[in-house]
Formats: C-alpha cells, sequence, structure tokens
C-alpha cells in the first residue's frame, strides 16, 4: 500500500510490521501513521512481510533474514519510482520490524533514517521474556505452533541469536535514529530501548511514553506516538 502525498519528488518512509503483524497491525496503528504521514508530505510505503498478511507464502516459511531481504525488495521498489526524492528515504519499525530495520539500514546506505518503535535491542534477553508466549506452543517436528495460531519454525527463533543488534545499530551513524518505547511494554520491556540507544551514534532520540504498551493502545497514546515521529522525521528531512 502506498500513500502519495500532493506534492513530488516526496521523502519516503518504508514501515515494516512486527512478528505476526501485518502491514495494517494493530488497531490500524500503521494506517493512521501512515496518512497523517502522508498529509504532512511522504510518500508511506505499508506492505507484508513473506508469510504474513496477503502476502504469498507461508509464515512458517519465514525467516528474520527472508525479512531484511524483503526490506531490501521494498527499497528497490521505491529507488525505482520518478516520484521519490532517492536522497531522505527512512524506515520505521514496530517490534520486530524495528530489528528487521536497524539490520537492513547497518548494510544498506540507500536508506538515511531510522526509526523503532518497541523494538528489541538484544535477542538473547528478549527470549527470556518471550518464555510466556513460546512455552504453551505444541512443537510438530521442526515447526512450533503458537497459541495465538501462527506456525513458525523452529530455524527462525535459532537464526535470531546469531544477529548482534547492538553491533548492528552502531552503524547507523551519523544517520539519525529513532527510539520509542512504552513504559508499560510487557512484551518488549523498555530496557531494550536504553540498549538500542546506548549502543547507537550520533545522532540519536529516544522517547519513552509512560502510559503505553508495545502497541501504543489508546487513540490518544497513537496519537502522541504518531505525533512526535513525524515532527521527528520534519528535523531530520530538513536536514538531508
Amino acid at each position: 500500500m502506498v500513500h502519495v502525498p500532493s506534492q513530488s519528488p516526496a521523502p519516503v518512509l518504508v514501515m515494516c510490521h512486527g512478528f505476526t503483524g501485518n502491514r495494517i497491525e494493530a488497531h490500524r496503528l500503521f494506517v493512521r501513521a501512515a496518512r497523517e504521514l502522508c498529509r504532512r508530505g511522504l510518500l508511506v510505503v505499508r506492505f507484508d512481510f513473506y508469510g504474513s498478511g496477503e502476502s504469498e507464502g507461508e509464515f512458517s516459511e519465514a525467516t528474520f533474514t527472508s525479512e531484511v531481504e524483503d526490506l531490501g525488495s521494498m527499497l528497490d521498489y521505491v529507488s525505482e519510482r520518478p516520484d521519490v526524492d532517492h536522497g531522505r528515504i527512512g524506515v520505521l519499525g514496530l517490534s520486530m520490524g524495528g530489528a528487521v530495520s536497524i539490520v537492513r539500514a547497518s548494510r544498506d546506505p540507500r536508506i538515511r533514517f531510522v526509526c523503532t518503535w518497541s523494538a528489541p535491542g538484544n535477542f538473547m534477553l528478549l527470549s527470556r521474556h518471550a518464555e510466556e508466549i513460546i512455552a504453551p506452543g505444541r512443537l510438530v517436528g521442526e515447526y512450533l505452533d503458537l497459541p495465538s495460531g501462527f506456525r513458525v519454525s523452529v530455524k527462525m527463533f535459532q537464526e535470531l541469536l546469531n544477529y548482534d543488534l547492538a553491533e548492528a545499530v552502531a552503524k547507523i551513524s551519523p544517520r539519525p535514529l529513532l527510539v520509542v518505547h512504552g513504559a508499560k511494554d510487557s512484551l518488549v520491556p523498555p530496557e531494550h530501548a536504553d540498549i538500542i540507544y546506548g549502543a547507537a551514534g550520533e545522532p540519536r532520540e529516544k522517547i519513552v511514553l509512560e502510559d503505553a504498551d508495545h502497541t501504543f493502545t489508546g487513540y490518544e497514546t497513537e496519537g502522541r506516538v504518531i505525533s512526535a515521529t513525524a515532527e521527528w522525521i520534519k528535523r531530520v528531512l530538513s536536514e538531508l
């Protein structure tokens, strides 16, 4: 889904959804954010990773590496559009999508700014907090059937431990980074925001919303995270 502003060439924001999410995200968070950012002059792209949402394939076939590659394909796509300002392309990732954005940005110079929402900063540390979600699952061969109804490959969990997110985020500088997290996030605790921010070089900014959960539930909370992100992007774009 491409949200096209009234004027072009326009700066771009590619949005990456979270684990078991899709391009709409919880309570239409991505839809509301994309529409507001487009109203402010950005060309915004929302997409489903392989096996998620309406994309081809099965979720059980996806891996973290395949999602990093999917984001690269989306960057290829926007780079070919004539209505894009190719020097002002950014990414925004929610939860796992934030980790995907960090890793892709660490190796892809086309990404000029990065924003993470509720992103993990250390997969090993995260695994300790994810036990309540994973433990009730049923192991079926090389797959795990989650209580949510999703089947995920064991390979995906094993693969995550090969990624050092702190090392990756350090490679983003001198490109700007915004880290947004909810203080009441019980899925990816706010200490992960500290890990990302601490590993990042300048310029960097961190915003912690005191009353927010993992997906910034609540109309007013949504509005605050979208507005804060939009204002940060505006400042960043003015310097690119």
